[in-house]
């Protein structure tokens, strides 16, 4: 069989980090060179090709109907490359699986079950990283992230987890023995807790929009406490400093041993959901499939929110 001729991998490469970011500048953050190292890079692989791949703007790059052709198939090599390097090396089924999430969600979903999973799949081991920013597969050596969203994201395949369910909670010593508040407008006699990510694309964070859905004068939500991580605010709650807007996948074990208490009847439904998402080429890693399918067991996510290739 003939060998088809391939262009040299560092155009190669240097065109598709271009391509992602938008950007000479960010590709040659990612990559280690300089921003014109790219760009030289880039015009000798259109020079090889015979083909534009880039429109030269004022303010950035645009891709040409060819580069955006091209693309994806170039991603989807690049990930084939990765995931045969990674089972050459002896990171699959036995080795190290490395997830990242909110600090939050490990807390409350993933460590209460992970030891069902560890049980399950012995011989991996597992890695969690925290963080509210979304991990970069390709820089990061992620395998698999668990993120809060409307979808799965673009460039990424993955699964619905659990829903995000939330409801007023606190801890019982807030209310020293007395009655629990039994509706939201009752609230406005106790202190509450802030999520300062409130707003925005998650109203179902803040006080403020669950006083206006009900009906109710939003400046009773206004004051108190606020905190910028999830882990922190439970924790504020723990100690009986307020009353929290608990998220069901993050409060759960804190509810069952009664450190925390449900304090109305209200519930708000988010339109968004957690997800397992990854490269597509990452899901067929074993160690990968075994924690997907482990996972969704879990969290009895519905088969129809698939988007994983088996």
């Amino acid at each position: 069989m003939t060998k088809r001729p391939l262009p040299p991998l560092n155009a190669l490469r240097a065109f598709e980090a271009a391509a992602r970011h938008g950007s000479y500048v960010a590709a040659a953050v990612e990559l280690h060179v300089s921003a014109a190292a790219i760009s030289q890079q880039v015009r000798n692989l259109e020079d090889y090709l015979g083909v534009q791949l880039f429109e030269r703007l004022a303010h950035g790059l645009a891709l040409t109907e060819a580069g955006r052709d091209w693309l994806p198939e170039l991603s989807a090599g690049f990930d084939l490359l990765g995931e045969s390097t990674a089972r050459l090396r002896g990171r699959r089924a036995d080795g190290v699986l490395t997830i990242t999430m909110l600090a939050a969600f490990a807390n409350g979903w993933l460590l209460p079950r992970l030891q069902r999973f560890r049980e399950r799949a012995p011989r991996v081991d597992v890695v969690i990283r925290t963080a509210k920013t979304l991990a970069d597969f390709r820089r990061d050596a992620i395998d698999l992230a668990i993120r809060l969203g409307p979808g799965v994201g673009r460039g990424l395949a993955g699964h619905a987890l659990c829903a995000e369910e939330l409801f007023p909670v606190a801890s019982p010593q807030l209310f020293r023995g007395g009655h629990l508040p039994d509706s939201l407008e009752a609230l406005r006699d106790y202190p509450l807790l802030h999520d300062t990510d409130a707003g925005g694309e998650q109203p179902w964070l803040g006080w403020r929009a669950w006083f206006e859905r009900a009906g109710l004068e939003p400046t009773q939500a206004a004051r108190g406490i606020g905190c910028s991580d999830s882990v922190v605010l439970i924790a504020a709650a723990l100690n009986g400093l307020g009353i929290a807007l608990g998220r069901a996948a993050l409060v759960g074990p804190l509810l069952a041993t009664g450190q925390l208490v449900r304090v109305t009847s209200e519930t708000w439904l988010a339109p968004w959901r957690y997800h397992l998402v990854a490269p597509a080429a990452h899901f067929r890693r074993p160690a990968v499939r075994a924690f997907t399918d482990w996972a969704l067991e879990e969290g009895g996510a519905a088969t129809g929110g698939s988007h994983v290739p088996r």
